[in-house]
């Protein structure tokens, strides 16, 4: 005796007959599909059947299934269809469902890539690339829990900061080709199986390179070629995790990783400044501002700070900046050092803001359009012999420094804002809008 059709049958049938009415007839009217971390409701779920799949010749054949007495329907299909210009999807995939049936409708429908009834964890990751819209990338789901192979280590994630690399990442923008999807996350603070509070270094390359390994042309950082740290666990490489000295908290350990270890490097490796002297920052309010300033003030520098905003300079007086001006305004006198996050909207200024034999140190291209390209004065800077030089995070010792450094003189690094793991979504706009106030942190 054949079983009864359930209300997953009819929206599956219906995909294979390109019946829009049948599909939708499966559903309450307020159901919700969450498709690949998204969810879709009412006109936006109507869309997803229509163009989503109907409109790309899906068709299902359906595989083991398992009923629940809790109203729950466990299904796992293989989905193909004309995926290939939208999505690079040339062949049959596997997709897993959840559908949660009330009166017979389906109130909640759950797809996947992941069998959710093996270990999974919930992470936020980037669909694919979009540069002019990276925050509809953004997915927040499960995925597998991963395990550590020989040399690495698993890492119970508490807090994660979150970065302007995590953008690049939703834009489909890196040094290296970027394979979707992607855990974002760079940095982190966690607790190994054996119960160790470590912060994590974000860098990997070759483990046979000698010297400077931010030197290595190998180099990469977590969410670039391998997953990044928004996630309830995440496997790294042993070295790349260093315990926490006391009193550093997760979330202030969190934020090291990438600014703090940038705006470090900027100021004790490459600007060769001393207590006394004068530096610019440029900015008072993004993650590697906000560190370069409460660095700067710590070791004796006296550290003017640009803002766009009254709010923000005040922020930047606040943080220990002996003086805050509007951008691109003219200086008392010249500096010894000029910080630059931006890149094109201030690289000129920077550099004309320096003493002769002055350094400006480069770390960043966040300017509105993220341009890589800028125009300089050659003249200006090689007869005053300006040394320009870049920064792209920094060594694992300089890190174990840096962590010492924060403890041993009470720093707090300033973070403006804390979310829950399910409203990371928030703060990558918060980054994308350029409206931060210091880091931003992610907690788990």
């Amino acid at each position: 005796m054949a079983s009864p059709q359930t209300p997953l049958d009819q929206f599956l049938n219906g995909i294979n007959a390109a019946d829009l009415t049948q599909m939708l007839g499966a559903f309450t009217t307020d159901a919700e599909i969450f498709d690949d971390g998204k969810s879709f409701k009412g006109e936006a779920m109507k869309a997803l059947c229509e163009q989503g799949i109907i409109g790309h010749r899906t068709r299902v054949e359906m595989l083991e299934r398992e009923g629940h007495q809790d109203g729950k329907i466990f299904q796992h299909i293989k989905m193909d269809g004309d995926f290939v210009e939208d999505f690079n999807i040339h062949e049959p995939f596997d997709l897993f469902l959840l559908a949660t049936i009330k009166n017979n409708k389906i109130e909640h429908l759950e797809m996947g890539g992941v069998d959710t009834r093996k270990p999974t964890i919930r992470t936020v990751y980037a669909a694919s690339g979009n540069a002019s819209d990276p925050l509809s990338s953004v997915r927040i789901n499960r995925r597998k829990l991963p395990e550590p192979k020989e040399g690495w280590v698993r890492v119970k994630m508490q807090a994660v900061g979150l970065n302007f690399h995590d953008i690049f990442t939703l834009r489909g923008i890196g040094m290296h080709e970027i394979r979707f999807p992607m855990t974002l996350g760079n940095e982190g603070a966690g607790i190994l199986d054996d119960g160790t509070e470590i912060a994590i270094y974000p860098d990997l390359g070759d483990p046979d390179f000698k010297g400077d390994e931010t030197l290595d042309p190998n180099r990469h950082v977590l969410g670039e070629l391998v997953q990044g740290t928004l996630a309830e666990y995440v496997v790294v490489p042993k070295r790349n995790v260093v315990p926490r000295p006391p009193g550093l908290s997760a979330n202030d350990a969190s934020v090291m990783g990438v600014a703090w270890l940038t705006a470090y490097r900027m100021l004790f490796k490459q600007a060769n400044l001393r207590p006394g002297q004068t530096v610019l920052v440029q900015g008072c309010s993004g993650g590697v501002t906000t560190a370069l300033i409460q660095l700067g003030s710590s070791a004796g520098l006296r550290v003017w700070a640009t803002g766009r905003t009254e709010a923000k300079r005040a922020l930047g007086l606040k943080l220990g900046a002996e003086r805050t001006f509007e951008p691109l305004q003219k200086l008392p006198y010249l500096v010894d050092a000029a910080f630059d996050t931006s890149g094109a909207a201030t690289i000129s200024n920077s550099l004309a803001s320096v003493k002769p034999g002055g350094r400006v140190v480069s770390c960043g291209i966040h300017s509105e359009g993220g341009s890589n390209e800028v125009t300089i004065d050659l003249m200006h800077l090689f007869v005053n012999q300006i040394a320009l030089i870049g920064v792209y995070t920094g060594t694992r010792e300089e890190f174990v420094d840096l962590l010492n450094y924060v403890a041993a003189k009470k720093i707090k690094p300033h973070i403006g804002k804390v979310l829950p793991l399910e409203k990371t979504e928030e703060g990558l706009k918060d980054i994308w809008e350029g409206r931060t106030d210091g880091k931003i942190v992610i907690t788990i």
